[in-house]
């Protein structure tokens, strides 16, 4: 009997997969799988409960935390897994897109205040997102990664493709450039790493070869070294050119007077220097090259406008039609409309804000010479032409209690304090010569040199 009694136990045993010596084979198994020992007479999970315990995926954290165990378990080191490799990667993909963002958000604050706003928040947020990752990785922050990236890249997207609906390039879409383009690669990237650890969690516990100490150090800065690296060289001006920070400063300084030397001559900009370290002029929108939409959006501008001013040939009847008031300076007569109708300011061929006319040529009329369009308080003008139709505006000082155009010496009827006076810019102008003017239609050099050349050049096409 109790013969029978031992054989029928040991078979027992034999069916539940025990060894006789009375551990549970496959709880020693499982339980050397996932770095602990079992304990005796109790089975570890297996399927997907036991990669969920053994990546340590009970709770929020990512792979960071094992499962809790009771207190008189062992737990035994694991094999070393490729999750810092991740982790680290991760990192480096959000620290070189922040690079890259820092590099270029002080231009950005240049072409237009919410743009550098905007590039200095996430350029901070990509870059504290990685030491946060490293120290305590959770499922909330590779979702918040996500989220923040694939915003990033929406943005970029719709400035390259339809043109954004604020800012000094209005529904303008810009050109892509080497910067932007690996700046979009490494959020993709970093957007695809975090979707595949929410996905399975487990591959950050997957094991890794057995290596040199000297090796796993190598593999492990391997990733995050090339992509600075990658970044690195694409900032520097022979990859990034005129899309780098040097490329972007020389455009901005271009288009802008010198702040540190007055009196300076400014191609195209007449005699434009500085006031109290301000420039007298400020100029707005895109430098890029035109498209082709831009360039036929730009004859039509011209097109309309001709055939606008027409009709002002006499300034008569200019005058009669509310242009009434006069502003003078180096040779041209400014009539601006002085009505209640809010259809004169902004880019309105029909109605344009003001009119330009040579005054200063012998034995003849005033020469009407174009238009100038004036925007609202804080409004951007429309580049219709692209980089063709850049907006400009003027600095207003106080001078002997005028409001006073810098640069110019033209004062404006408004009275000011000196004592109190802060001075500040004009609203956003652009100018449209309809006579064959020094620098192009869109020209913003008002100098006397200018301003005579396009008298006679308009007396000569009508001889």
């Amino acid at each position: 009997m109790n013969t029978m009694r031992v054989r029928r136990d040991q078979r027992t045993g034999d069916d539940a997969g025990i060894p006789r010596g009375g551990q549970p084979a496959s709880s020693e198994r499982v339980g050397h799988r996932a770095g602990v020992r079992a304990e005796p007479g109790r089975a570890v999970p297996r399927g997907r409960a036991g990669d969920r315990a053994r990546a340590g995926a009970g709770h929020d954290h990512i792979c960071g935390a094992s499962a809790p165990v009771r207190a008189d378990q062992e737990a035994r080191a694991g094999p070393p897994t490729v999750r810092p490799h991740l982790l680290g990667s991760l990192a480096a993909l959000s620290a070189s897109a922040a690079a890259i963002h820092f590099a270029v958000v002080f231009e950005h604050f240049a072409e237009y205040a919410l743009y550098g706003v905007f590039f200095l928040v996430i350029s901070w947020a990509q870059m504290i997102w990685p030491a946060v990752l490293l120290w305590r990785p959770s499922r909330l922050w590779l979702w918040l990664a996500i989220a923040g990236n694939a915003i990033v890249i929406a943005v970029y997207l719709g400035s390259r493709t339809v043109g954004l609906p604020f800012g000094p390039d209005v529904h303008h879409a810009e050109p892509a450039g080497a910067l932007d383009v690996v700046s979009c690669v490494l959020e993709f990237g970093l957007i695809a790493g975090c979707a595949a650890l929410l996905w399975r969690p487990s591959l950050a516990d997957r094991p890794v070869a057995g290596r040199s100490a000297v090796a796993r150090a190598a593999s492990l800065v391997a990733v995050p070294a090339a992509v600075i690296a990658a970044t690195t060289a694409v900032m520097t001006p022979g990859w990034a050119g005129p899309d780098g920070p040097a490329g972007m400063a020389s455009r901005i300084s271009a288009g802008m007077p010198s702040r540190s030397s007055p009196g300076t001559v400014q191609p195209g900009m007449g005699n434009m220097g500085t006031t109290d370290g301000r420039p007298d002029m400020r100029m707005y929108g895109a430098t890029a090259p035109p498209t082709a939409g831009q360039v036929l959006g730009a004859a039509r501008l011209i097109k309309e406008t001709d055939a606008s001013l027409k009709r002002y040939a006499n300034v008569q009847a200019a005058f009669a039609a509310g242009y009434t008031y006069v502003l003078k300076t180096n040779g041209e007569e400014h009539l601006l409309y002085d009505g209640n109708n809010p259809g004169y300011q902004g880019l309105n061929p029909q109605d344009p804000s003001s009119l330009v006319y040579a005054i200063n040529v012998p034995n003849h009329a005033p020469i009407l010479l174009g238009a100038m369009f004036i925007m609202g308080d804080r409004q951007n003008g429309p580049q219709t032409g692209g980089g063709l139709t850049r907006w400009h505006s003027h600095l207003v000082t106080c001078v002997s209690g005028r409001q006073t155009i810098a640069g110019f010496g033209v004062q404006l009827r408004d009275r000011c304090n000196p004592a109190t006076w802060r001075d500040t810019y004009t609203a956003q102008m652009l100018h449209v010569w309809v006579v064959p003017y020094p620098g192009g239609v869109f020209s913003d050099d008002l100098s006397t040199a200018a301003t005579n050349a396009a008298a006679h050049a308009a007396l000569a096409e009508h001889r």
